[in-house]
């Protein structure tokens, strides 16, 4: 009994944990963490086209499942919690469980790999890159990782200062010094922020600020870091942690410039080709020009719809990589085997640790304390020190998760993210669970709910029951904020409107509520305009983007 009650802490912390590092802002989720009855989608730039005929949706996920691979390899034996643990006996029932659950979770494709004592143990391939498709997931197919990238951007700094070409204590400051590219409303933070406090969520700034100008207004990376200016500090540096893609990717940024190349090149000098991580790739568009990629989806009334993946290079240090499953195993025995790969001292075993040493609290309680290092999560429980990271694109979904004094690690990624996340954690987890217990244990309890649900995209129609108070032509035009930029209003008909954010070129429909208000139709967030002057509106508010720290008050240009 003492083993269970163990493993069950154990698994309750790491679940605890993952909260803490998912990627993209879910505008579906408050503040105060409980959902609204109707969810807005994960992707609102989600066409007609882009998904899929429902009537051959539940005859594609009869295929779904018909596909699995696993390799299992003669496992190491060694000491374990308490005594030796049956390696052979829990990958047995690791692969049980993994099973039942992909089975259930209407996923279309997912895959695992476990190491152990430097081996890898655990190799599996589950269901399909595309939902309605047949082709299958296989070693070398290819998922976006969202933020699992940012243990790769940390490292990569770290073979950087193994070469004398970087410290810790570089600022951000030496590598763009310009005031036009960067600069903060904290003129200390500005100053001093350095490469640790930025891979650590610790520069003051709120948590996602920059978000919505990757992933909603389509800037680029200079864009979104020259409008941080214009959004004031959420804490004093250096005492708070706050999760922000923006300044950590300042910090990998940084880094190519050091090394006098391009964040992507130096991810593949530096971490795959020595890694024989062959099949991965950077960038988005390296991403969708492999043939060997995986689809991305979002499960809306148990029902799987395939979704164009997301362009994450704007923020790519904090999470636009794409690895195989194959290649994961690799990354997960250099993690292990510190810094030493085939042969090779990759990265040093020093500068390697820096990477999982903690620098910010997150949180803490009688019986945890998580910390963030850097691009890492640190967990103390139970006298166990467990490292990990997720990582969501909000359409795809991944879980590293470390115990090294086990020297026992496991990678878990799947095509979706709506219930994505969850598995990927869940089954990590489980992971734990049955080695710590040293035998088969019961399910784990599932983790917090991190990601909304969408709902289909509608017709533009307009649910409101009052007429317009001025013509629908007066809404029109291009409205203006410091820290967004430009949003443009169009006419759709002569009750709805169409919403295009920056560079955006896919508009977010508006149908008209009450009065002034319009709602927007992925996100169900109010659009209000006001301050009318002989019947033109001078000002819009926007509820959906008023979020970490923004204010979604727009003017008229």
């Amino acid at each position: 009994m003492k083993n269970i009650g163990t493993s069950v802490m154990l698994v309750a912390a790491v679940f605890l944990a993952v909260v803490i590092v998912i990627l993209p802002h879910n505008p579906t989720i408050p503040d105060n963490n409980t959902q609204n009855p109707i969810q807005p989608p994960l992707n609102p730039e989600i066409s007609q086209n882009n998904i899929m005929n429902m009537d051959n949706t539940n005859s594609a996920f009869l295929k779904v499942n018909a596909y699995s691979s696993t390799i299992l390899h003669s496992p190491p034996t060694g000491n374990g919690f308490e005594g030796t643990p049956n390696i052979e006996k829990i990958i047995s029932l690791f692969n049980s469980y993994v099973e039942n659950q992909f089975k259930d979770s209407l996923i279309p494709g997912a895959a695992v790999v476990v190491v152990y004592k430097d081996q890898i143990v655990y190799l599996k391939t589950l269901g399909v890159k595309k939902v309605g498709e047949s082709d299958p997931i296989n070693l070398e197919t290819i998922f976006q990782i969202g933020s699992c990238s940012k243990a790769f951007t940390a490292t990569g700094i770290a073979s950087l200062v193994d070469e004398g070409l970087m410290t810790g204590n570089d600022t951000a400051k030496q590598y763009f010094p310009d005031d036009n590219e960067f600069m903060l409303q904290d003129p200390v933070a500005t100053q001093e922020a350095n490469m640790i406090d930025l891979l650590s969520h610790r520069s003051g700034m709120h948590d996602k600020a920059g978000n919505e100008h990757v992933l909603d207004f389509k800037y680029d990376f200079g864009e979104t870091l020259y409008r941080m200016r214009y959004i004031a500090s959420e804490s004093e540096f250096r005492t708070r942690y706050a999760y922000n893609n923006i300044m950590f990717s300042l910090a990998g940024q940084s880094s190519a410039i050091a090394a006098s190349t391009t964040w992507p090149q130096l991810i593949k000098e530096k971490i795959y080709q020595p890694l024989n991580m062959d099949s991965s790739e950077v960038t988005y568009q390296e991403f969708v020009d492999n043939p060997n990629h995986s689809g991305t989806h979002v499960i809306y009334n148990g029902v799987a719809y395939y979704v164009d993946p997301l362009n994450l290079d704007a923020m790519g240090p904090a999470g636009s990589l794409s690895c195989s499953v194959d290649d994961m195993g690799n990354w997960l025995q250099f993690q292990l085997n510190n810094g030493f790969f085939n042969g090779q001292q990759v990265v040093s075993s020093q500068s390697l640790a820096e990477t999982h040493t903690p620098q910010i609290l997150v949180e803490s309680n009688p019986t945890m304390e998580i910390w963030y290092a850097l691009g890492w999560t640190v967990v103390y429980t139970q006298g166990r020190t467990f490292i990990a990271h997720a990582g969501s694109t909000r359409l795809s979904s991944a879980y590293t998760l470390l115990l090294p004094s086990e020297e026992l690690g496991v990678v878990v990624m799947a095509n979706e993210a709506t219930v994505g996340q969850d598995f990927c954690v869940d089954i990590a987890s489980e992971l734990i669970s049955i080695f710590s217990q040293n035998q088969g244990g019961s399910p784990s309890s599932t983790p917090e709910e991190m990601g909304g649900t969408p709902i289909e995209t509608l017709p533009i129609i307009s649910s409101a029951t009052d007429p317009l108070p001025y013509a629908i032509d007066n809404y029109v035009g291009t409205y203006y904020s410091d820290y967004y930029g430009n949003i443009r209003v169009e006419k759709f008909n002569d009750t709805c409107l169409n919403l295009y954010p920056g560079n955006n070129v896919d508009p977010s429909p508006l149908n008209h509520e009450s009065g002034n208000t319009f709602k927007d139709v992925y996100y169900g967030t109010s659009v209000v305009f006001s301050n009318f002057d002989a019947g033109i509106p001078q000002e819009v508010y926007t509820e959906r983007w008023d979020v970490n720290g923004g204010n979604g008050t727009f003017n008229r240009v």
